[in-house]
């Protein structure tokens, strides 16, 4: 349908539906979007989307919808829709995965949405080659294509919308696939969509973190298999039977798409939740009678320098300054390390003397009247201590608050304490949402050697200046560190923390000797 076929009356009817992204998809299109993938067309923003769900959510589909939409309300344009410089705007998308077949898909799930009798006249042709795409009433194009070699046949356009379909099997070529191709092709007010169950803590991690923390710019969302309400409960029984013995973490990740490890990270999902606030200001000015510890990670050659100021006055602890830095040099680090010194009040700040050159950091530091506690971590013991006492402070007075049925790796159900979620008052650090830390923290692994890791360290040296990792605000709860009764209440043996011992109303006991 042309401009001159559509009536007044239709325009506004179209022109209502645009408007509104889940109501033109529910009237316009074959299927109906549930409230997860509604969610998704409606809050989906930013320049960068994030949508990772477990498996059979349904977002082939709902990018299927996106592109559709997009295309023909040629969103984003600065134009009123259905005048003369709307029609003339040239407008494209692309649908984008890891080879040809997969980019299809959304293509395909497209093609079906567009045969429906409200949008069909709308459609003016939709091509097989030499690279699918379908074209629009207005002159908007939907593009299909693979992002192997590097993504060459995505170059040489520019488009309003671009989405990689299972972007979690590019694990380390994410970045590489943005940075060196997709940035580069989205025209003034476009959008990218990052969009697949993910597969560990990848490139698609990074992404999916920062739109988590509420960095501007990013938004992240999450779905599960069982937001899918067309999935009939034959299929979701059919699945839970047969992930019923896999690995929890697996689980997980298929039926809800969590990130899970592949190898073993340092801190666990609940952790950073917890210690990360969006809400958090990066810099907080210096409050007469607050108490602080500042901490810095000193680049040597390619390393950058990283600083952090924490206030320690109440708990939690609030990190109020953050300081990153390459390529400078030494005097200037050694001046900005006394400007903050002076600025926050610190006697001594806390630094990284690892390595040959550590001694002579401090000299050149006292020198100009500036006194630190040099730490040496050069051994792997001393960096896994450093850890294990950050690992400590996050969940510092986390209690338990019942119990829960796991999967051990011999394959029983087992019961075990349910931690405290995420929320109120537990860990002993609070920190910003500054994307360098998300990445770090996020990603970090004991076996360090190729990591980046200034900013770990950094905040491990601060709070060890301050923490031992001993401490608690008060036992825990049926505790993991110790009980108020050592004895089982049926068979009067001693407890250890081996036993896995569980309470019922008030009383301990053995794991195999709890009341039916």
């Amino acid at each position: 349908m042309d401009e001159g076929r559509a009536t007044a009356k239709m325009r506004d009817v179209l022109r209502a539906r645009l408007a509104d992204e889940p109501r033109f998809c529910s009237t316009m299109l074959a299927k109906r979007p549930h409230p997860g993938q509604a969610r998704w067309l409606r809050d989906a923003n930013e320049m960068i989307n994030i949508l990772v769900p477990g498996n059979r959510f349904g977002k082939s589909v709902v990018e299927a919808m996106r592109h559709i939409h997009h295309c023909m309300a040629k969103r984003g344009s600065v134009y009123p829709v259905f005048s003369p410089r709307w029609y003339a705007e040239p407008y494209e998308t692309i649908s984008v995965s890891v080879s040809a077949d997969q980019a299809q898909i959304v293509f395909d799930e497209a093609k079906l949405l567009v045969r429906h009798p409200a949008i069909a006249p709308f459609v003016k042709r939709v091509y097989a080659t030499p690279f699918p795409r379908i074209v629009f009433f207005n002159g908007a194009v939907m593009h299909c294509r693979s992002a192997h070699d590097d993504g060459k046949y995505i170059d040489g356009h520019a488009y309003r919308l671009v989405s990689i379909d299972e972007a979690g099997w590019l694990k380390n070529d994410l970045k590489k696939l943005m940075n060196g191709v997709i940035i580069m092709r989205l025209a003034g007010g476009g959008m990218i969509d990052l969009v697949g169950t993910p597969k560990g803590f990848g490139d698609l991690y990074w992404y999916a973190n920062r739109g988590l923390r509420g960095v501007k710019g990013y938004y992240t969302q999450k779905g599960s298999i069982y937001d899918n309400p067309y999935l009939s409960e034959a299929d979701l029984k059919i699945r839970d039977e047969l992930l019923a013995h896999a690995d929890p973490q697996l689980r997980e990740q298929v039926l809800h798409g969590g990130f899970v490890s592949e190898a073993g990270m340092a801190f666990t999902q609940d952790q950073l939740d917890q210690a990360f606030s969006a809400d958090m200001p990066a810099h907080e000015a210096y409050q007469e009678g607050h108490r602080y510890v500042q901490a810095w990670d000193l680049g040597r050659r390619t390393d950058y320098t990283v600083g952090g100021t924490f206030d320690v006055s109440r708990e939690p602890w609030r990190l109020v300054d953050f300081q990153r830095l390459n390529k400078v040099p030494w005097e200037h680090i050694y001046e900005l390390i006394a400007a903050k010194r002076t600025e926050y009040h610190v006697h001594s700040p806390v630094i990284d003397a690892t390595g040959p050159g550590g001694d002579v950091i401090e000299e050149e530091l006292t020198k100009r009247g500036i006194f630190v506690d040099a730490v040496r971590i050069s051994s792997g013991a001393l960096k896994t201590n450093l850890i294990n006492t950050l690992q400590s402070a996050l969940d510092y007075g986390r209690q338990t608050v019942g119990q829960k049925r796991v999967l051990d790796e011999a394959g029983f159900v087992r019961t075990v304490p349910a931690m405290e979620p995420v929320g109120g008052g537990w860990g002993l650090v609070r920190m910003p949402a500054i994307p360098q830390l998300l990445d770090e923290f996020g990603t970090y692994e004991l076996d360090d050697k190729n990591l980046v890791q200034d900013c770990v360290i950094m905040v491990a040296l601060a709070v060890g200046s301050k923490y031992n990792g001993s401490l608690l605000a008060e036992p825990l709860v049926g505790g993991i560190y110790g009980y108020d009764a050592d004895r089982c209440a049926k068979c009067e043996l001693p407890i250890t923390d081996y036993d896995q011992p569980v309470r019922y109303g008030g009383v301990l006991y053995h794991f195999n000797h709890q009341p039916s």
